[in-house]
């Protein structure tokens, strides 16, 4: 199982999560590309500390909405979306390459992460790029959406991903939160447990759903992330369940 974050959200003087602390419990980074959040500085940063952890590194690209954090919805064409997804893919892998690094995954932010999931014009123009960027690129997706069934049509490189941190529905869809709250690392890594060996959630209303994962999701911005992810691998060695990720 992979434990992968969403990383390299701070902009400037401005500090989001403790990115240093987190990286030494987990197995891939979603290193923001410059859009929702994260500048240049921060992406070299977050990139050295992933080289200094071996973990492997994913571009989180977002929608261009610092002050939403990409969690606020923008209508842009396929073309906007599809080159605005290049840009940051190509900026964050430059950083990987001076530093002899390998980019492993694209994963949509926030809101975009939903847009491209559900609408045929916009997974289609996250595919076009990986398909003409780096075939070899995961992507990382919910199984039954627009863009799994797309891209395993397609023969492209999907993983699950089940989000441990953030409340589903009864429908499986996962909770957009505007801004993240502390969860219980003991319900957190609970959740994580039941989804490694049963392959279920608890839903808010108290039922158990089906869900299948390759990677697990936890967010950087949450008020005590590391807390979350170190109960989470103390629960999994417990149990003898490997993390590891996709390099």
């Amino acid at each position: 199982m992979d434990l992968n974050v969403d990383m390299g959200e701070s902009f400037g003087r401005y500090i989001l999560g403790n990115d240093a602390e987190v990286m030494k419990y987990i197995t891939s980074a979603n290193i923001a590309c410059g859009y929702h959040a994260g500048d240049p500085m921060v992406m070299a940063k977050t990139v050295m500390l992933a080289k200094e952890n071996n973990v492997a590194v994913g571009a989180h690209v977002g929608l261009p909405d610092k002050q939403g954090f990409g969690r606020r919805r923008i209508n842009i064409t396929k073309d906007e979306l599809r080159n605005d997804i290049l840009y940051q893919v190509g900026a964050l892998d430059a950083f990987l390459k001076v530093n002899n690094m390998k980019l492993q995954h694209v994963k949509p932010h926030g809101i975009l992460y939903r847009m491209i999931e559900d609408e045929d014009i916009y997974a289609e123009a996250l595919l076009e790029v990986v398909g003409s960027y780096n075939p070899d690129l995961y992507i990382f997706t919910e199984r039954g959406t627009v863009l799994w069934e797309k891209g395993i049509k397609n023969g492209f490189k999907m993983l699950s991903e089940v989000f441990i941190d953030l409340d589903y529905d009864d429908n499986g869809k996962w909770v957009l939160e505007r801004v993240k709250k502390a969860k219980s690392p003991e319900e957190v890594a609970e959740r994580a447990v039941l989804v490694a060996t049963e392959k279920k959630i608890k839903t808010i209303t108290g039922k158990f759903i089906n869900v299948e994962a390759d990677t697990m999701c936890c967010h950087g911005d949450a008020p005590n992330a590391v807390e979350i992810v170190k109960k989470v691998k103390e629960e999994f060695d417990k149990r003898n369940i490997s993390l590891k990720n996709f390099l």
